[in-house]
């Protein structure tokens, strides 16, 4: 009976030394700073550390559960598509800005250039053709547009 306990318990101090041993890792550091992970470092590494299997990564102060982790990416996840329609809006405008000085700038060149420039009438539908103060005024408007548009 004794041999049996002496053996058992010989089994059990090899194992437990197996399983420890397994679970060794090392951060091995060679002459470059280049880090590897490995059970073994290299004969050329220049700094070796033991890491720990129940260790926490390295910048890690605590863990979080899963539902804590998907709801933080859920926030970040709307927080882009926002940042992304934000963006995409802002664009919308500026292209509408550009659009609108273009047809601002051709309408004053035209009235400048003293094209013959009509309106329709509201009330009747009939073409107008404009006179020298309706173009002075419309100049002035489109001037007005330029300053709003092209800034």
């Amino acid at each position: 009976m004794p041999r049996l306990f002496r053996s058992t318990a010989a089994c059990a101090a090899l194992l437990s030394l197996a399983t420890s041993a397994g679970a060794q890792i090392y951060e091995c550091t060679d002459a470059s700073g280049a880090r590897e992970y490995a059970q073994v470092c290299a004969a050329s590494t220049v700094r070796q550390r033991q890491l720990r299997a129940d260790d926490p990564p390295a910048g890690t102060t605590d863990t979080k559960t899963v539902p804590q982790l998907d709801a933080e990416f859920r926030k970040r996840q709307g927080e882009r598509r926002e940042a992304d329609e934000k963006a995409l809006d802002e664009r919308n405008k500026r292209e509408e800005a550009q659009r609108n000085c273009m047809l601002a700038r051709g309408q004053l060149k035209a009235l400048l250039e003293g094209q013959r420039m009509q309106r329709t009438d509201p009330d009747s539908g009939a073409r107008i053709n404009l006179g020298d103060d309706e173009r002075a005024a419309d100049a002035e408007r489109q001037k007005t547009l330029i300053a709003q548009w092209c800034n």
